[in-house]
């Protein structure tokens, strides 16, 4: 099994790159962080302070990357962050593992909207760009960093008051795109083939990110990702972003060397981009991909993750309005107690049910899913059941909760404490 370092595992680029190799059989994923990020609770392996990558790198900070390769047996690197991946593609020569990267000239075009505009400024339909205050006759305009990712500081300007402090070399000024907003995540193999485009509509941003998004098919993403593909030296996985006019015609707005985090709507019809970027860095040839034929939207909202400092053996959970709440099956519950068996917890059901639990097992399918099945009299006490210092209980019912904690000291949930307890 090959390891991959995923740094800053804790972008929005290194939790999806997370979501889409958690499970492979293939590779392993090592986390890797400069600062105190989400990474960290999400992936199971970590390698915390790293030196924070910049343009500025030098040998000392390459040669402590190489340390941690070679004490981890890395063999390769995934670049989880615009301004990272184009250091670690200059640099690529000067570390002991492969870079999952594009080659330098690439990663700088596509880091530039200048540069991106320049070179396909004859070759695809561009906005207008403004290169000084003089040549803006009309507004609105818009106005973006020349190197950023996603729509992070870009702002509409309304008049030529709102653009005396704009800087036009490190901004982009161009025309004003009143349209709906596209992204097209794509696929190129080893050999420079272009085996994977589709669009998916922007329908709602949020902090520069696509946080909503649904498929939308037209003719003329294939065309744009074939030129771009021609005209840039792409592989793996990236994307690019296109804008509508006011009559609707298509504009690039920018292009990136890399996935995108919601390419995760892409991963969840069958194309699993940062499995396949990594295959076709390994030298695994790509040269089609199985797409589920259904519509599907992607809302994304923040997710929480927890650390708890308590160590525990012993898992006891009620039934009633704990496993199964108004007749279904708790999944969240059961998603825990499938962690617990995978980390070897013995778990016991202790309730007060009043039909036959044995029964309710089985209709439920989880009559094997317990190391011990207690079922009490409705006079007795749960409390005189726990033995073990080293357990925890859940259960919906606060007296019973509030009994347990005094009488033998243990942690004790409520079924909505639950997700504290579940690991990435």
């Amino acid at each position: 099994m090959k390891k991959i370092l995923v740094y800053p595992c804790g972008t929005e680029i290194g939790l999806e790159i997370y979501r889409s190799l958690c499970c492979s059989v293939q590779y392993e994923l090592i986390g890797g962080s400069s600062s105190y990020d989400h990474g960290r609770f999400v992936y199971k392996n970590h390698i915390d302070g790293l030196p924070f990558i910049t343009d500025s790198s030098g040998e000392d900070d390459i040669s402590k990357f190489n340390k941690a390769v070679a004490a981890y047996g890395i063999d390769f690197i995934y670049p989880a962050m615009d301004g990272v991946l184009t250091v670690f593609s200059k640099y690529r020569s000067k570390f002991s593992a492969t870079i999952i990267a594009p080659q330098i000239q690439t990663a700088e075009i596509t880091r530039s909207k200048h540069a991106t505009y320049r070179l396909f400024e004859n070759k695809l339909p561009i906005p207008t760009v403004y290169f000084d205050q003089d040549e803006v006759r009309s507004f609105p305009i818009f106005v973006k960093p020349d190197v950023g990712q996603g729509s992070m500081g870009a702002r509409k300007i309304n008049n030529v008051s709102e653009l005396q402090d704009i800087d036009f070399l490190q901004n982009v000024c161009m025309e004003y795109l009143p349209g709906p907003e596209y992204t097209v995540d794509c696929l190129t193999n080893g050999a420079g083939e272009l085996v994977y485009a589709r669009g998916r509509k922007r329908n709602r941003i949020k902090n520069g990110i696509s946080v909503n998004a649904e498929f939308v098919d037209r003719k003329e993403f294939a065309w744009y990702a074939q030129v771009i593909n021609r005209t840039l030296e792409q592989r793996g996985g990236w994307f690019f972003q296109l804008k509508e006019t006011e009559k609707g015609s298509l504009k690039l707005l920018e292009i990136s060397s890399r996935i995108a985090g919601t390419s995760a709507i892409t991963r969840c019809i069958g194309v699993n981009l940062p499995l396949l970027t990594v295959n076709v860095f390994n030298n695994i040839m790509v040269h089609h991909v199985i797409q589920n034929d259904y519509l599907i939207e992607l809302d994304r909202a923040y997710e929480n993750r927890y650390k708890v400092g308590i160590n525990y053996s012993f898992v006891y959970v009620d039934y009633d309005d704990t496993l199964v709440v108004n007749g279904l099956v708790n999944v969240s519950l059961v998603q825990f107690l499938y962690q617990c068996v995978n980390q070897n917890k013995r778990l016991v059901l202790i309730s007060k049910h009043k039909g036959d639990l044995d029964a309710e097992l089985s209709r439920y399918r989880l009559k094997q899913l317990f190391d011990q099945v207690l079922h009490l009299e409705r006079n007795e006490s749960k409390s005189d059941y726990i033995k073990e210092s080293d357990a925890i209980f859940i259960d919906d019912s606060y007296g019973e909760r509030r009994v347990i904690h005094y009488e033998k000291g243990i942690p004790v949930f409520d079924t909505h404490m639950v997700e504290c307890l579940v690991e990435g």
